[in-house]
């Protein structure tokens, strides 16, 4: 084997690019030939090692140690070679048809010494094969190819879908690790390109189909659980993002829930069922306000689910439960369960007695009817995990400013500190 380079240009731009191909000479009836081996595409190599990669990369396919040991790059260009010829070798040639379990098990029997076997290029393939089967139960393959998807990209879909789930990271990540750590080619079969560009563009591929994507989830979820989806919750949560994210027209600055104000933000916001299944996801701009959001989201979902009013009901936290969210719910005639904003109006008669609705160790949760209008019920709920975060609360303020009260005081007797009066009373008024 040796390295040939090949110079290819594009008539178009009038671009020329460069390319090493690994080729052997063979013979055949009209005499010597050149065949291509693997495509090396265009890697870093100075044209003076090229007889030393052909070298490593021969030798590792024929199991042959070395005397000498390569330098770093050109064995990491050499493992990455052996890796994908022996991909490529793995997959039947048109026409060729692999023997079948029982002859290789009648005629390929032989007795192994397994104190002499040797692991390499362990994969993981548990998590995969378990995703794997998901992926097939859900018919996410069938879903794409209707869309228009090719088939031979569903590897790589299916590998940053995967990815996510057993390694989570970037498309980088991804493709690493589906490269040199993961089993999942052997069960969904090889891509047919595998380079990162693949990865990005498969990303773009699943985000353009994602409320397809989303609406038969949801549809499959459904037949094989049985979801009544009489629960419906809304929250929102934000991301941020390490960069200046200048082309993205959705990284805003906002108050970041992971304290990185420093960063742009991506807001999304989610609706699901009381079993925790997603029913419906949107992302906004980071500033996005979260009361804003409810209305679009109604009505996005009663276009997929037109048995949406008469079914859920309808849960929102304190930051969605605005007074003109909850006359878009009136008006749409939509059950809803919302945390109240303001402060209970002061009721002359009362029940005192609150019921556990929920005992878990020491966690507890008690409610008890507060008072009702013409369409509407208030309930108190008390909770002692609620009630030690919000004393643990108080505890820290109040030490705080006792704390910053004292360095007042101690400032009054040093050189350098503040000691006006009236600069003392505004200081003080400032204390939290």
């Amino acid at each position: 084997m040796y390295i040939k380079k090949v110079t290819k240009r594009n008539k178009a731009s009038k671009k020329s690019y460069v390319y090493l191909h690994l080729v052997e000479n063979i013979r055949t009836e009209k005499g010597p030939r050149q065949r291509l081996v693997l495509n090396l595409g265009n890697i870093n190599v100075p044209s003076d090692h090229y007889k030393e990669l052909a070298n490593c990369i021969e030798g590792m396919l024929n199991g042959e140690g070395q005397l000498f040991s390569y330098k770093k790059i050109i064995h990491h260009h050499a493992e990455k070679a052996v890796r994908k010829i022996k991909q490529k070798r793995q997959v039947p040639l048109e026409g060729e048809h692999l023997p079948s379990e029982e002859t290789i098990a009648i005629e390929d029997r032989r007795s192994v010494d397994i104190l002499s076997i040797e692991a390499e290029e362990i994969r993981s393939f548990g998590p995969e094969y378990l995703c794997h089967r998901l992926w097939q139960e859900l018919g996410f393959s069938a879903c794409l190819i209707n869309q228009g998807v090719p088939h031979t990209t569903l590897p790589v879909l299916e590998a940053l879908v995967v990815g996510r789930l057993v390694s989570p990271g970037s498309e980088v990540h991804t493709k690493r690790w589906a490269d040199m750590s993961s089993s999942l080619y052997e069960l969904c079969g090889l891509p047919l390109r595998d380079s990162l560009s693949s990865f990005y563009r498969g990303t773009d591929i699943l985000y353009s189909h994602k409320e397809i994507l989303e609406d038969h989830l949801r549809h499959r979820e459904e037949d094989l659980f049985s979801l009544q989806g009489k629960i419906c919750l809304f929250d929102l949560t934000n991301t941020y993002f390490e960069g200046l994210c200048n082309g993205n027209s959705k990284a805003k600055r906002g108050k970041s829930k992971e304290k990185r104000s420093d960063c742009k933000l991506l807001t999304l916001a989610l609706a699901i069922d009381e079993l925790g299944f997603i029913r419906y996801s949107r992302l906004y701009p980071g500033n996005e306000y979260e009361a804003y959001t409810l209305e679009e989201m109604i009505n996005d979902i009663q276009k997929s689910c037109p048995g949406f009013k008469e079914e859920a009901t309808v849960v929102i936290d304190a930051g969605i439960a605005t007074q003109d969210n909850i006359d878009f719910l009136k008006e749409k005639g939509i059950h809803y369960i919302a945390v109240s904003r303001g402060l209970p109006p002061e009721v002359s008669e009362v029940d005192d007695t609150f019921s556990v609705i929920r005992e878990n160790g020491s966690e507890e949760v008690a409610v008890r009817y507060f008072y009702e209008t013409n369409d509407e019920i208030f309930i108190q709920c008390r909770s002692k995990g609620r009630s030690l975060k919000a004393e643990g609360i108080y505890e820290r303020q109040e030490s705080l400013f006792i704390e910053r009260l004292e360095k007042m005081r101690q400032g009054l007797s040093q050189k350098g500190c503040m000691k006006s009066y009236p600069k003392i009373v505004e200081a003080i008024g400032r204390l939290r």
